[in-house]
Parts: C-alpha cells; structure tokens; sequence
C-alpha cells in the first residue's frame, strides 16, 4: 500500500474520514435514540432513561416460518367455513361475512387461516386478499382486487375500464374475497366496490370482511357477524407455549418457567398479539430472572385497552440492539406495505445495520436470521396473497413509529406520518410516498433535510429527474436511494455521480433509458436495482469501475436485450449475473471473454451463459472455473446456431460445473455426444431436481439419468438421432444390474423427437411419476408399461402409436390409433380427452372410474359407441 500522498490528494482523504465520522455518529446516534423511545410507558413520556437490556441475541435462528394452528378459535372457523363452502342461495349475489374485534385480537389471523384451508381453497375458482388501507378509494380497492387474481396485470388508472376489467376475470367464477381491516363505514364506497363483483362471478362466491368498526359490518349487509372475543386463559396459554418454548417437554422440564409464564400469559388479558409477542420475545430463553423481569415490568401498568401496546413495547424493549435498528426502519413504509424479505434486508445492509464477525457467513444469510428473528417474535405476519411477503400489524406499524420518532419522517400524500417537533437535523430517514401537491412544494419539503442517509422517493411525477440534482448536491452521504415507482422518470442527474457513499440504488419500474456515466464513479455501490426498466437496454461503458457491486437485480427477460457488461471481469464480489454473453475480443488475440469469469468467485443462484459457439476449446472454457463456484444452483448453457468454431465437446467438458448444482438446461449443442460429467459421473450431482435438453440434434444417446436420486422435473426435446430409449437412460449399464430408475421424477416430457422409435422400460420404473406428456414423436411405435402415480398425461402428434397402455388421460392427434387397453384400476383418473384419432374403434369398459368428471371424445369418426360409465 502506498504511504505518501501528493498535496492534490489529502483534501479528498480528510473528506473521507470526516464522511465515515460522520456515518458512525450517525449511528450512535440512531441507537441511543431507539433505546431511549422504547423505554416510557406511554408516548408522552420522553427523555426518561433507564438501563436497557440488549444483549447479543445467541438463540437459535432457524424457526418455521409456517404455523397453520389455530388456538381457540375453531366454533368460530367452523361457523364461517359452513357458510363459505354450502350452497345455500341469499338475497345478496355476493354475501358477505364480517369478523369484528379490536386491534390484536386475532381478526386477520383467523381469515387467514379459513383463506388458505385446503377445502376452501379447492371450492373457490379464484381468490382474491386485500389489505384495505385507511385512504383506500373504490379505484385502489378495485385494482388491488385484479391484481391479487390476475398476479400482478398492469394497473389501469381509471375506475370503469377497471371494473370492466374485473368483471372479464370473475365472469362464471366462484370467487373468493377477503378485504382485511377496514376502517370506511362509507356505504357507498363499498356498494361500488361490489358491482363488478355482483355482475360476474359465480353463484357461491363469497366475501369476508376483517374490522374493529361493528357498522360496517351493517353498511354491508352480512349475513353473518362474528364478534371475536379475548381469549380464555387455556387458549392463550397453549398459544404462548407454542411462541415461548422449542417443544411442550421443554416447559415441563421447567415448573418454575411455566409458573412465571401463565401468570404473564393473564397480564396479556386474552389479546393473542400479545400473547404472541411475548411468547417469540421469551423464545428458548431459560433464564428465569428474564422471565421475572419480564412479568414485573412496570410497562403492563396501564389501561386493559392498552394491554397488547404496552405488550408489544415491552418486547421492543428486550430486543437486542441490532434488531431494534431493523425494525426502526421500518417506520419508512405505509401501513399495509407489503414486505419482500430479500429487499428489506438488503436495505439494512446498506444501512450498516448487519454485520457480523461470525466466519464464513454472509451478510445476506445474517440479515435473513435477524427476519427470522423478527417474524417469530411476530414482528412481521405472512401476507396470504404471496408465500414471500409479509405485512406489519397495524399496532406494531404504530410501534414502529414511536420508536422512531425523531431520526425517521414518512410523508405520504403530502402528511407527515412522525412527530419531530420541528427538529429535522436528527432525521436521516426521509420516505415520501405518492406526494399529492404540486412539485414545489416537494422540493421546499426535501430542503429540509440537509444529511440524509436514505431517501425513498415514490412519486407520481418526478419532471423528468430535474429536482434530483440539486437533492443529490445537498446530500451527497445518501447510502440508500429508492426512486422506484416513478414511471416518468427518464434521466438521471449527472450529479447521481457526487453519491460516493450510496450503496443501494432502487429503480425498478422507471421509464429510465439512459444510465449516466457518473454512475460509475459510485464504488461503494453494492445493490442496483433494475427491474422492470422497460426502456433500458444497456449499462454504462465503465461498468467495470464499480469494484464493490455485488448484486444487479433484473428480471430474467431483461437480462437478453441488454447488451453485456464491460469489463466484467472487473467485478469480483458480484454475486448474480443471470446472463452472461460471451464475445470476442479482437484485442486479446481474437480470444473469447469466458475467462472472465474466473474472477467472479462469489458468484451465486442461477447464470445463463450464452454465445458458447465463441470459445475454442476445452482449455478456453475451463478458464471460467464454473467448478469451483460452490453457490451457482441453476446453470443453463447456450450455443447460437451459427458459426460453431471449435469442440463442442471438449467446451461443456471445460464447463463442468460444481456437484452441487440443482438445476441444469442445455440449449443447441452440437457435439454428437455428452461431456463425461454427464455420461459417467452423473450420479455424483446428487443435488440435482431438474434438467432440461433442447435442440442437442447429433447427440445418439441420452445421459443415465436414472441414477440421478433427487431428480423431478425433466424435459427433452428436438433431439432428432436419438431413435431408442434404453437401459443406458436407466443408468442399468451393460452388466444388467438393475435398480430403481428416476426415484423421485415427477414430471417428464418428450418432444419433437422426430427419429424416436421405441421407448423400452419395466414396471417399477418412475414409481413417483405425475405429470407424463409425449408430444410430436411421429415414429413413435412403443411406450413403457404401467405408471401407476401418473395423474396426468397429454399425448399428441404420435403417427405411429397403435396402443397405449392404460396410464392414458389425454391422447390428441395419433392417427394410427385403434383401441386403448383397459382403464380399470384408475380410480383417481378425473379427466379423459382423445381427439382426432379418426381410427379409434373402440374404448374399454369404463365402470371402475368413480373419479371421471369430464369426458371429451372428438373426430373419432370410426367409434361407434360408448361403454356405460356407472358409479
């Protein structure tokens, strides 16, 4: 490292020390802040210190994140699941059926539970969840409502063509809706949310409503109110168990513990979020003298209706000192805002709030253990529309807020959210959501804030990046910027470039077309968010200048337009390239870029590499040193159909990746054979769950994937030399020695396998085998015996198959087709469809099929008759 520095270059280092001062009092700052907020009894006491408790959390981290127990509640979802799933006709089209209660005592849960049980979930065509937030209108209802069923379509923005829009989808539909804490007891707002519904969908469609307010349920005219109540001591109990403890042995090996917690559980006063609350606080903590301070706190000092707050304050007050600071952050989103885990922690990351001096552990997988922490303390609550978001209680939303108050503002609307008393030179956390008066008065409310450490800027018009500028000038420590949303913004300032301290940059779902150059003079920057960046087609020329980037988030599909990244090579803590394009470098001697990927050892999840007709040899490819890239799960391979410039063989050999990989796809390879990790050391990817083939025209012979133990999904097509399907496929060898072929496939498919001829196999093969289509195979004469898991199979275009055996659901187009074997036995077989087959004469009797809802028989133009369907 070099000692002396030129005179030009010591202002630029004081600056960089004076920057990471300032960072780190920023933090003692925030710290000393949350401590002091979480300790009053109630909001108003303030400057009150006391000496708190945060000490490194050591317990164990890993707990389900799935708990699907109800405690106490099953009269009530019994109630409402009858309701839901007879078919009893009401005056309304759509009934509706309300759960009331207050804040904490279970509302949600409980439609949650009813939402996702199994029989409801097979009675109802379609579902809908929405969180109904307190400045919801009939427009953000409605649309919330088409994007829950149809999985995210493109929002209109104009309440008819919505409604419109809506009613195509539910049309002919048992629908289910479930509209989660409402607060307007506006009778119109929901008679006009109603409309569409009522319109289209479905005798039997049903609605649930979740409120604290007993008039709406009035207003909407349920059939059916039910008034939740506080627990009974047994049920809290059993649910403060399940929070508190590993297992019940646990609590029993314990008396003192179990003592101290059921006279906690009755300071609860029946109110399950703080049941629940307490319960993950206490989680696995056998220490009793915790227990007792817990249960003589002076915070459970208050009014019965303010039992779950003061509930929940205690548990911030136990939290250790790094989770306060992730929770605290919180406070930046709406009530209602729907979490996605991966981005909240990279936020915290970014912030600094996760590190850890723990080995070979990284910062992604610690701030996914403090979530996890978070969420067993239920913190956090599983969102029911997505298995991957989650959503803060309201009460613990105005928690956040509290224990905030002072470093953090949320605007929404143009309202402020935080009461800072006027003081803005604490606040570092600035959110603005959705700013409703005209673009000056935004401007004079961001000049307020002069040392910012994350800006969320979710706006409905930002002029075409013209107030950024100076934003950036006057905030030049920003470690989070978050301009998403903002589909009208186009440009970036070049003054993007001043931000030296940023390390995530959110611009999803923005009109940007242009990256500006200066971006690259951003190198602590480690998150760049693009998804869904429409417009965008490349990255800057010096990419390769940003040293520390290690995550580029973009969706697949955007990855193949994009034009690859210079300098590449360059970024070494790069952690995802979902694509990466080989090309050639005339400077290098004509060599390809494949050796680029050597540096990039932290590389992880899925990476296509395309343009693989460009690398010599095995000795080029083999400078990628795929495998020694320990976290790449998903490779997919890639060759264009021209200009093919050397062994193709020796390339995917060079390629050979980890033994750890779960997923592997090989795309127009042209070699007449398989590489030897996959023909003779296949076995040893014992990870593997699913492959795919296409377009491999000169290979003969498939690999042994029968000897693959955790495969299940695998997919071969347009492979036009391969005529047979035999041992070698099982992985039986010459020496005969047979044993269980495709343990665990559940979905395999043939197509356009123009030279396949003959399929052999035994029974026994494929015992858990589900979904089997054969597709475009017109050579096609024999097929495997019995496959009795099989519940659905599609065959299609396969001239020459005169029978089938009796796995059949689904045969369309075999001309050739005279007569199917017997289908008794099937008693599970739901669905059978044969058309055009113009030489079927004659079908099997079909009496032992209890299960057969739909039968579809057409241009059969020799079938005389039908066999009778009885039972």
């Amino acid at each position: 490292m070099r000692e002396i520095l030129h005179r030009h270059e010591i202002p630029s280092v004081i600056t960089g020390i004076i920057n990471e001062m300032h960072e780190i009092q920023q933090k003692m700052n925030h710290d000393y802040a949350s401590s002091v907020s979480s300790v009053g009894r109630n909001p108003n006491e303030k400057g009150k210190k006391l000496n708190i408790v945060s000490s490194l959390d050591s317990r164990p981290q890993n707990v389900s994140l799935v708990d699907g127990r109800i405690f106490g509640r099953r009269v009530e979802a019994n109630d409402i699941k009858e309701l839901l799933l007879s078919d009893k006709n009401y005056e309304e089209k759509v009934p509706v059926v309300s759960i009331v209660g207050t804040g904490g005592i279970g509302k949600t849960t409980l439609a949650q539970l009813i939402y996702n049980d199994e029989n409801v979930v097979k009675h109802f065509d379609a579902r809908a969840w929405v969180c109904v937030s307190q400045d919801s209108d009939v427009t953000k209802i409605t649309t919330s409502i088409l994007e829950s069923i149809s999985n995210g379509q493109p929002p209109l923005e104009r309440l008819e063509p919505l409604q419109q829009e809506l009613k195509k989808w539910l049309q002919g539909k048992k629908f289910l809706l479930v509209l989660d804490d409402i607060w307007s007891d506006d009778r119109r707002t929901w008679d006009a949310v109603r409309v569409p519904i009522n319109v289209a969908a479905e005798k039997g469609s049903r609605i649930i409503v979740t409120t604290r307010i007993n008039r709406v349920s009035s207003i909407m005219s349920s059939i059916k109110k039910i008034d939740l109540e506080t627990l009974p001591d047994e049920h809290c109990w059993k649910l403060f168990k399940r929070k508190a403890f590993v297992d019940d042995k646990i609590c029993d090996k314990h008396p003192s513990l179990k003592e101290i917690g059921q006279e906690i559980v009755k300071k609860c006063r029946g109110m399950p979020l703080a049941v629940k609350s307490i319960g993950g606080l206490l989680y696995d903590d056998l220490d009793a003298k915790r227990w007792k301070s817990v249960l003589e706190s002076k915070m459970w000092e208050v009014e019965a209706e303010e039992t779950t707050m003061s509930a929940l304050r205690l548990s911030y007050y136990y939290l250790p000192a790094h989770l306060k600071l992730c929770f605290a952050y919180c406070s930046l989103f709406p009530k209602d805002h729907e979490f996605d885990k991966e981005t909240l922690v990279q936020l915290w990351i970014a912030e600094g709030f996760v590190s850890s001096k723990r080995i070979n552990i990284l910062e992604e997988d610690l701030g996914g253990e403090y979530f996890d922490d978070l969420f067993n303390r239920s913190f956090f609550q599983k969102y029911s529309k997505s298995v991957n978001r989650f959503v803060i209680h309201d009460l613990m939303h105005d928690l956040a807020e509290s224990v905030s108050a002072g470093m953090y503002f949320r605007m929404e609307e143009g309202k402020s959210h935080h009461n800072n008393s006027g003081n803005l030179k604490m606040v570092h956390y600035v959110s603005m959501f959705h700013f409703q008066p005209d673009q000056y008065a935004m401007e004079k409310e961001l000049c307020k804030f002069k040392e910012l450490s994350t800006l969320l800027l979710i706006l409905p018009s930002t002029r075409d990046g013209h107030i950024l500028g100076d934003l950036f000038e006057q905030n030049r420590c920003l470690r989070v910027l978050d301009l998403s949303e903002n589909y009208e913004l186009v440009n970036l300032p070049n003054s993007i470039g001043n931000l030296k301290h940023l390390r995530l940059l959110n611009l999803n779902r923005t009109g940007i077309k242009v990256l500006p150059e200066s971006l690259c003079n951003l190198y602590h920057l480690q998150v760049l968010m693009l998804e869904n960046c429409r417009r965008l087609i490349e990255f800057p020329i010096h990419m390769g200048n940003l040293i520390n980037l290690q995550y580029i988030v973009m969706g697949d599909d955007r990855w193949y337009v994009f034009k690859p990244i210079r300098g590449i090579g360059r970024l070494h803590f790069l952690r995802t390239l979902s694509k990466f394009e080989v090309i050639m470098q005339k400077s290098n001697g004509n060599k390809s870029t494949i050796g680029e990927l050597k540096e990039l050892r932290h590389l992880q999840g899925c990476i296509r590499i395309r343009g693989l007709e460009k690398v010599a040899d095995f000795e080029e490819a083999k400078e990628a040193n795929l495998f020694d890239k320990h976290r790449i799960d998903r490779l997919e391979l890639e060759w264009n159909d021209k200009n093919e410039r050397g062994s193709m063989e020796g390339v995917v050999e060079g390629l050979k990746p980890h033994m750890g990989l779960k997923e592997l796809q090989i795309v127009n390879y042209g070699g007449i054979s398989f590489p030897k990790w996959m023909m003779m050391m296949i076995a040893c990817y014992d990870m593997l769950t699913t492959i795919q083939l296409r377009n491999c025209n000169k290979c003969k012979l498939l690999p042994p994937f029968g000897n693959l133990p955790s495969l299940k999904v695998l997919h071969i097509s347009e492979m036009k030399e391969v005529e047979h399907i035999g041992k070698e496929f099982y992985g039986y060898g010459d020496n005969n020695n047979k044993k269980l072929g495709f343990p665990k496939l559940e979905i395999f498919s043939l197509s356009c396998m123009s030279g396949l001829k003959e399929w052999w196999g035994e029974e026994g093969e494929f015992p858990c085998l589900e979904n089997l289509r054969i597709y475009d195979c017109p050579k096609l004469i024999k097929l495997p015996p019995l496959f009795p898991t099989v519940k659905l199979v599609e065959i299609k275009e396969c001239d020459m198959v005169t029978s089938f055996p009796r796995l059949l659901r689904k045969v369309t187009n075999c001309p050739m087709l005279q007569s199917l074997s017997e289908l008794h036995g099937l008693a599970s077989l739901e669905t059978l469809i044969i058309n055009d087959c113009p030489m079927l004469q004659s079908l099997p009797e079909l009496q032992g099929l209890a299960s057969l809802e739909d039968l579809e028989i057409t241009n059969c133009l020799m079938l005389q008759s039908l066999p009778e369907l009885q039972g």
